[in-house]
Formats: C-alpha cells, structure tokens, sequence
C-alpha cells in the first residue's frame, strides 16, 4: 500500500510541475525556430506552433505541441509568445495581420521576438502590445541552428528587468541570457554583433583570396592566421566549411545581408558614418545577384574568387 501511496504521490508531482509550465505560442518555425521551439517541448512545457508554411511547424510537432493555422491561434491563452522570423515585414505581418498576435493576445502576456529586425519595428511592435496591457522583450540570438537544437543560445535582451524576470524560466530552456537595457537595446546589441562577424569573416575570405592568388596554400594560412591576433571565433567555424567548399547555410546570406541594411539604417537614424559597413552592404548586394542568396554568408568568397579566379580550396578536400 505504502508503494501504491508513493507511486501516486509521485505522479501527482509530475502533473504539477507540468501544469505549473509556461503556456507557450511559438511562431516561426525555419531553421533557428524549429530547435528553440523543440527544446520548449522537451522541457515539458505545452506549445503551440505556427509556421506559414505549415509543414515545417508539422515537423516540430512530432516532437510534441499542438499545431495552429494563424498566429492569433498560437497567441491565444498564451503566457509567452516567441516568434522567431526573418525581417521586419515578417514580425509586422504575424502581429499586426487580422489573424495575428494582437487579435488574440491576452493582458499579462509577454512577447519574446528573438528575431533579428531594427530597433524602431521592435518599439513599434512593443507599444502595441502595450496597449492590449502586454509585455514585450526583444531578444535576438546568437548562435548556430546547433545551438538552437541543443539549448544553447544566447539571448539578448531588450526590455523591462521585472518582465524578464517573468520569464526567465522560459528563456533558461533555450540558453544563455544577456540583458542589455530598455526595449530596443536587445535589437541594436545585436545589429553590432553581426556587424563584427560579418565584417571578420569577409576580411578573412578577401585575404584567402589574396593568398591563394599569391600562392599561398591555403590550409597554411589558416593556420597561421589563427595561430596569429587575428584569430578569430567566426573564422574557427567557417574556414573549414570554405576550405572543403561547404556552404549549406548555418546562416543564409540573405539574411545577412538584411542584417548590413539595418546596420545601415540604424547609423543614420543616430548620425553615425560606417564607410567599411557601406561596402560590405554592397558586396552582399552583389552576391545576391549571383545567386547566392540561400547559401551560407561564407559564400561571399566566391563573389571575391570569381573577381581573382581562383579557388580556395583545401588540397586534401576535408578542410584541414
């Protein structure tokens, strides 16, 4: 009788602790979503997923969670809504559309967009929630789909420390947290960051490029650059990818380079001049006219290989 007792008792401790789980909305579901919204999942707590294009949030479901047809759906009784999409129109669309996220959002409710969009759209976007009395964190990511996968993210955040704190619990299922500021500041954090990995990764394909016309082999200039102060994480990622001709993207070009134009766009709303980030935004443009839209922003090498006609390439094919 005794075990019978504790069997129970144990069971009734597992509902509660499941009941007491955030109620979660999860909208957008692509390549950095889809693993946010499953390590929600495996932490216990109940999702409902949307994605515009429904087999992706499909995908995520057999994991568990409850897939919806529109975002109000997702938002509706939630305690947190994450949304994790492309660019500003997206946000803008899944919030502001007559099926979005304000048709259904309830007071209390907070908003965690780990999207990567300007800091205007994000006050926008929190002065709407608002007024429906909820709350919104801007938090952009950084880290890999891998990351992502595994619960490892980090988290900038933008917002109100006592709304953090209400979620806190959420966002410690998918990484680590970094706040920042008041809302807006997750958003121009992160602008900064992409800013230095983009710029840092093509400084080093452009000297690959010169390297390898020079005749420099170049697995030995990866070493030595990395052996060097210009060693660098980004480079430590993608210089094995690059060198084996690998570009499936970690990290699509397009979105990058949407990420130079809101660096940009950001400078000049606060008067500040960024020569080099001009240029960088213009070899994006170009590589997209290439047709290297959807391949990982490491691709930017083959605009500059294509300038030189060289390859870089490893001699053994692995990229070592």
């Amino acid at each position: 009788m005794a075990a019978g007792n504790s069997e129970l008792n144990n069971s009734f401790e597992i509902k509660n602790e499941k009941a007491d789980m955030k109620k979660i909305g999860f909208i957008g579901t692509g390549l950095m979503g889809r693993g946010m919204a499953r390590s929600l999942i495996r932490k216990g707590h109940p999702v409902r997923i949307y994605n515009r294009t429904r087999a992706k949030a499909e995908e995520v479901a057999q994991a568990g969670g409850e897939v919806v047809d529109t975002p109000a759906e997702a938002a509706k009784e939630a305690d947190v809504i994450v949304t994790m999409l492309a660019d500003p129109t997206a946000v803008l669309a899944v919030v502001e559309g007559a099926e979005g996220v304000l048709a259904s959002v309830r007071a209390g409710a907070v908003m965690i967009d780990s999207s990567t969009i300007s800091p205007p759209t994000t006050l926008h976007v929190m002065k709407q929630l608002h007024a429906k009395r909820a709350h919104m964190l801007d938090a952009p990511v950084f880290g890999s789909k891998n990351e992502a996968e595994k619960g490892e993210l980090g988290f900038i955040v933008g917002g109100d420390r006592e709304v953090l704190a209400q979620v806190q619990d959420v966002l410690d299922c998918l990484g680590k947290t970094f706040y920042v500021g008041s809302n807006g500041m997750g958003a121009y954090t992160k602008l900064v960051v992409n800013l230095v990995i983009a710029s840092s990764l093509h400084a080093f394909n452009e000297g690959m490029v010169l390297a390898t016309k020079a005749g420099i082999a170049p697995e030995l200039m990866c070493e030595i650059i990395q052996s060097s102060r210009a060693k660098s994480g980004i480079i430590e990622m993608k210089a094995p990818q690059i060198l084996k001709r690998d570009f499936s993207p970690f990290f699509p070009l397009r979105l990058m380079a949407k990420d130079m134009g809101l660096v940009l766009d950001s400078a000049r709303g606060l008067g500040v001049t960024m020569p080099f980030t001009g240029v960088l935004n213009e070899v994006y443009s170009r590589c997209i006219a290439d047709g290297l839209a959807n391949e990982d922003f490491a691709a930017t090498i083959k605009f500059l290989e294509g300038q030189a006609g060289v390859e870089v390439r490893s001699s053994n094919g692995n990229g070592r």
